[in-house]
């Protein structure tokens, strides 16, 4: 089973504190740029997704390095996190991922998901969990546009899961 997603994380319920944003990685990224790191001034909504990834952990890092580089910073931060310390942002992305890979392609099929799993019966709900694991995902270059894993070596350091 060398492709294998399991439905917790680390421990952490997929299903539960999921909260839809509507504020992705990259423009949070950009906006922290240009405000010179100053987080206070991001907008609300950029703030959730500051907090989500623990950014103020690699905030130099990030600031001083090229955004060509920003991808692998907040991969092997990411990685270097416990699960519980991430917000619902970093675990959309691993929702999308176990969705995707468990149960096929689609947003049809992701919706389903969100609304059988209970964790949420709003399809605008479902739309922002998409779009901001699917993005993310796609910006770091671990998910493909359709929202399949793109990066099984990234999904296995993050579930621990080891090859027998």
């Amino acid at each position: 089973m060398t492709n294998y997603l399991p439905c917790n994380l680390n421990g952490r319920s997929i299903n539960v504190n999921v909260i839809p944003t509507v504020c992705n990685l990259k423009n949070m990224l950009v906006s922290l740029k240009k405000l010179n790191g100053d987080d206070a001034k991001l907008k609300q909504w950029e703030k959730r997704s500051y907090k989500a990834y623990c950014i103020e952990d690699i905030k130099d890092e990030l600031l001083q390095s090229n955004s060509i580089d920003w991808k692998y910073i907040l991969c092997e931060h990411i990685l270097s996190k416990r699960t519980s310390e991430l917000g619902a942002n970093a675990i959309d992305i691993y929702l999308v991922a176990y969705v995707v890979n468990n149960y096929g392609l689609g947003k049809d099929k992701f919706f389903q998901y969100i609304r059988d799993s209970k964790i949420s019966d709003k399809p605008g709900s479902a739309q922002a969990i998409w779009q901001v694991g699917k993005g993310d995902g796609v910006f770091l270059n671990i998910l493909n546009e359709n929202g399949s894993v793109r990066d099984w070596e990234f999904f296995k350091k993050w579930t621990g899961y080891k090859d027998s």
